[in-house]
């Protein structure tokens, strides 16, 4: 069998041993980081999470697990190998797990665009088994870039089929949806800007969460756009400038490869930071485990057993009180009881009056 490689020989990345020890950073922190959006989502202490849209998220999350438990690795284990076959299969892997990336963000943007455009008849048109099929069809369709080089497809040309297909494609999609989505929302807060009927502030309420859900998707896409199109740009170059390849362009390439890994462990960043339901859930998780630890050590017994409030997490200590303190208290709760159930009356008559009073 022939050495594996593609586009020319050469091309295949070169492990160095700083590249491998920023490789192996870049994949812990992408590994943890995206294994919390996981635990998040599947152990859902505020039981919020579990709609269609977040199947999206999590099979982004998997993509970018993908990245940091298997492709960063792979190149790693290159540097002590200087295996040629494990360099091509890091370039497949790395395809498959990008192009992943990338469609399951377009598909976030358009679920959010189908929601808004047909907000009544999102629920007959999303459902569990047309989200499970898509889920399918991205990894079916990002699988086939990986597959085409392994059966022969190595020259520049499938460069070009990668990036038109593989990457452009989607960012259309996605940002088309997001113009699409714009319009809808801003038409409909046009029309609500002099309302004060309830039902008017609570679209006004839709309107702004929906604004914000679809710039959080933006923002992961300009992200990952930003972060690997350095990469692409010099990829180009390499493929269809012969004259043009160096060491130094080599270099580069490596370099702003290692920028576009990143990018898969600063989507997690973003949840904590945009999307409030996965910021609490994981708060919960993490409070929780700590409550446990600290249960679990053990304490001081003090001389008078704490005990646990219905209102309050905070465990109460008795105190004892003279008997003047406590008579004192007696008179000051009677009357303060007398005093509420007069503002009570009144606040009950105001209220009737202002109803009686109301236009219909």
């Amino acid at each position: 069998m022939s050495q594996p490689f593609m586009f020319y020989d050469g091309y295949i990345l070169k492990v160095s041993l700083p590249l491998a020890i920023v490789f192996i950073v870049f994949s812990l922190y992408t590994v943890i980081g995206n294994s919390l959006v996981c635990i998040v989502y599947f152990r859902d202490p505020f039981k919020n999470l579990r709609n269609l849209s977040f199947f999206y998220v999590v099979n982004l999350a998997l993509a970018d697990i993908l990245v940091g438990m298997i492709v960063e690795p792979l190149n790693v284990s290159a540097y002590w190998t200087n295996s040629k076959h494990a360099l091509f299969a890091f370039y497949v892997l790395a395809v498959l797990s990008c192009v992943s990336s990338i469609l399951n963000i377009s598909a976030m943007m358009f679920d959010r665009y189908i929601a808004v455009k047909t907000a009544f008849r999102y629920r007959v048109l999303v459902t569990v088994r047309r989200v499970r099929f898509s889920v399918l069809f991205i990894w079916l369709y990002a699988f086939h870039f990986s597959l085409l080089p392994i059966v022969g497809w190595r020259d520049a040309n499938f460069q070009i089929y990668l990036y038109a297909f593989g990457v452009l494609l989607p960012s259309g999609v996605m940002l088309l949806s997001y113009y699409g989505l714009i319009r809808i929302l801003k038409k409909k807060g046009s029309g609500l800007n002099d309302g004060r009927a309830p039902s008017t502030i609570q679209m006004k309420r839709m309107v702004q969460k929906e604004r914000r859900i679809s710039t959080t998707v933006l923002i992961m896409l300009a992200v990952f756009l930003l972060a690997w199109f350095p990469f692409v740009v010099i990829d180009f170059v390499l493929v269809f400038c012969p004259k043009c390849r160096s060491q130094r362009l080599l270099l580069a390439r490596d370099i702003t490869l290692s920028l576009g890994f990143f990018s898969s462990g600063i989507n997690p960043l973003l949840y904590a930071w945009r999307v409030r339901r996965f910021k609490q859930g994981l708060l919960r998780i993490l409070k929780l485990e700590m409550k446990s630890r600290i249960h679990g050590m053990p304490k001081k017994r003090s001389k008078v057993e704490p005990i646990d409030s219905k209102f309050s997490p905070v465990p109460l200590e008795l105190e004892v009180l003279p008997p003047y303190a406590l008579e004192k208290d007696i008179v000051q709760s009677v009357a303060d009881n007398w005093e509420s159930k007069k503002e009570t009356k009144a606040f009950t008559k105001s209220e009737t009056d202002s109803e009686t009073y109301a236009p219909s």
